[in-house]
């Protein structure tokens, strides 16, 4: 036979709302990461190498632009020893130095973009059980604490027998025993082998006819 062990309906309903509110939470956690990881994936991916690709692009043309400079200024001073190029080639070399350092960061963006991707998928690889479990089965669960509580509730509204119905059963059951002995005592007794009983009106002409000792006359 099945038992049930009700201690604390109340706790079953604290710990449905204790699952709402982590779901809740969970959902916003999940929903936040989400967030960064996009705004991350967008900026690495589409801004930075948009930004870095124009850089080399218009660090490409100040070299290219310093290098004019300084043949133009080499010209210019050609048979003269009063006019130097020393600004130019620094120009130049300032020039060069940005192009070198811009095609760098070009270079570590084009690395971290797989890096990243390969990140994001082992995250969304682990997230995705947890976010399936809220948006499904946290649904099942808290209708299974419904039915529990609503189990119980109506477990615990059965009302118990009380002692004065146990009295007033327990009286009942024992005037109900007596009336049935007493109506068994009340059914004849079987005769038993050679016992003669008169039949009816046998034992009264009997007593009539006897005669009194004392009317009997000795001779």
């Amino acid at each position: 036979m099945s038992q049930a062990n009700v201690r604390s309906v109340d706790a079953l309903k604290d710990f449905k709302n204790a699952l709402i509110n982590y779901a809740e939470e969970a959902r916003n956690a999940l929903s936040g990461v989400d967030m960064d990881v996009r705004r991350t994936r967008d900026w690495l991916e589409r801004d930075q190498l948009a930004f870095w690709q124009m850089q080399v692009k218009k660090r490409n043309e100040q070299v290219s632009q310093a290098r004019a400079d300084l043949f133009r200024r080499q010209i210019s001073q050609s048979g003269s020893d009063s006019v130097s190029d020393s600004d130019q080639k620094e120009a130049l070399r300032l020039a060069i130095m940005r192009l070198r350092q811009a095609e760098e960061k070009l270079e570590k963006v084009r690395r971290w973009g797989p890096i990243l991707q390969h990140a994001i998928s082992e995250y969304n690889s682990a997230s995705r059980p947890l976010g399936d479990r809220i948006a499904g089965d946290l649904v099942a669960s808290l209708a299974l604490l419904d039915r529990m509580v609503a189990s119980l509730d109506a477990y615990m509204a059965i009302k118990a027998p009380t002692l004065r119905e146990d009295k007033t059963s327990t009286s009942s059951q024992a005037e109900s025993a007596s009336a049935s002995v007493t109506t068994g005592a009340s059914v004849a007794m079987p005769v038993s082998e050679g016992d003669d009983r008169p039949e009816d009106g046998e034992g009264a002409d009997s007593a009539e006819e006897k005669p009194n000792e004392s009317e009997v006359v000795t001779p």
